[in-house]
């Protein structure tokens, strides 16, 4: 068991070295978000925000959608991405970090690419059906208790051919645990249970971090 726990040591150690590509910007923000304590463990990882970024320019993607704010690091892999001319929407349901973020986004010059939004999500995506908003990218990254509505709303609100990440889909490996009586790890699994089965997406599980779903909506 112990020579197990330390290949994983030495692979994660090998992945930050060889699998992420340091930026200056990006890491100050990661070392503050660090600062934080307990609480910094809802950034996501440096390997995460690099990817965010590269399917951003790979898909072309003008205009994303991310739910759940934090301290900015997807906020701002997403806003690199796009071009001079995209929008990054960031949904928040606090102000707490809001300043943080923003100052890491004026860093990095793409403070105007992005429209942070503080309110509830939910009521936030439905006002969006109702203006029949659509995206090319949404990454999700909030409560865990709306991730099916989440889900199920921002399917209707990506173009055909649009691609939706959640994360957080392997819950520290929890959801392997099928006798769990946790609230959480439950609706993590059923969601995995629901996207396996849906047949209006293609998707790939990768054990990126913490997990992420990767979705096409056909």
């Amino acid at each position: 068991m112990s020579s197990q726990i330390e290949v994983k040591t030495k692979l994660v150690k090998y992945l930050l070295k060889y699998g992420y590509r340091n930026d200056l910007i990006k890491d100050e923000l990661i070392s503050a978000t660090s600062s934080l304590g307990k609480v910094s463990n809802m950034q996501i990882s440096p390997e995460q925000s690099q990817f965010l970024e590269l399917i951003v320019k790979i898909i072309n993607a003008k205009n994303c959608l991310e739910i759940g704010r934090f301290t900015g690091l997807g906020t701002l892999s997403l806003a690199r991405g796009v071009s001079e001319d995209g929008l990054v929407t960031t949904i928040d349901n606090s102000t707490e970090f809001e300043e943080m973020a923003k100052f890491y986004w004026r860093k990095a010059k793409i403070e105007h690419k992005i429209d942070s939004i503080i309110g509830q999500a939910n009521e936030v995506l439905l006002s969006y059906l109702d203006k029949k908003k659509i995206f090319d990218l949404i990454f999700i990254d909030a409560d865990k208790k709306n991730y099916d509505n989440y889900y199920e709303i921002c399917l209707n609100l990506l173009y055909s051919n649009g691609v939706m990440i959640i994360d957080n889909m392997l819950w520290g490996g929890q959801v392997a645990n099928f006798e769990s009586d946790d609230k959480t790890t439950k609706t993590i699994h059923k969601l995995n249970q629901k996207i396996k089965e849906d047949t209006r997406i293609e998707y790939s599980l990768l054990p990126i971090a913490d997990g992420l779903v990767f979705i096409r909506k056909k």
